[in-house]
């Protein structure tokens, strides 16, 4: 985990417009599974097959090179595991993408070492998936770190959730997770 967040960030920072890779920089791309490539937008995207799920937003994906590595999906907050609707969540994540290959776009990693990434299964976006089903919230405090694009699919997906009283929008009242953790 260390070891990708210690490549994956140099490489994240290559500016779109450079062609040729420094010497540090090949060497660093070399330790990367193979299947992994480094967009024009400075992202970098590869495969793997999703091992263990810890929760409603985050899992662990085990990639091409046999390492495995955590993964938090950008965009959304899912309920915590003590929350109300965090198991069906944790559930619904499962039945979305355990055991499944899985397309991983990295954008970062967070304070915790976890890859900040966009998810998707058979091009269908998980995090925007599970944010139709009322498994979370559209992180709107990160907002400015998706796509335009992105950013106003997963709100309107959160805004027809709550109208429909989908998952966790069952509930009277329900509390944003990162309301959760500080009160915690």
């Amino acid at each position: 985990m260390k070891m990708l967040a210690l490549i994956l960030i140099p490489l994240m920072l290559l500016s779109a417009c450079q062609k040729d890779l420094t010497a540090q920089q090949r060497k660093l791309q070399e330790k990367l599974p193979s299947d992994a490539e480094l967009t024009a937008a400075g992202t970098l995207i590869a495969q793997g097959q999703v091992v263990h799920i810890a929760d409603g937003d985050s899992l662990t994906v085990l990639a091409s090179n046999k390492e495995s590595f955590k993964i938090r999906l950008q965009g959304i907050d899912a309920p915590e595991r003590g929350q109300a609707f965090g198991k069906y969540c944790k559930e619904q994540l499962g039945q979305l993408t355990n055991g499944k290959t899985v397309q991983v776009e990295a954008y970062k990693h967070d304070k915790y070492g976890r890859i900040i990434a966009k998810i998707s299964v058979d091009d269908s976006d998980v995090a925007l998936t599970l944010l139709r089903q009322g498994c979370g919230w559209h992180y709107v405090a990160y907002a400015k770190e998706q796509s335009p694009r992105d950013s106003k699919a997963y709100a309107k997906a959160e805004k027809q959730a709550r109208a429909a009283q989908k998952g966790l929008w069952q509930d009277a009242h329900p509390v944003a997770p990162w309301d959760y953790r500080r009160q915690k």
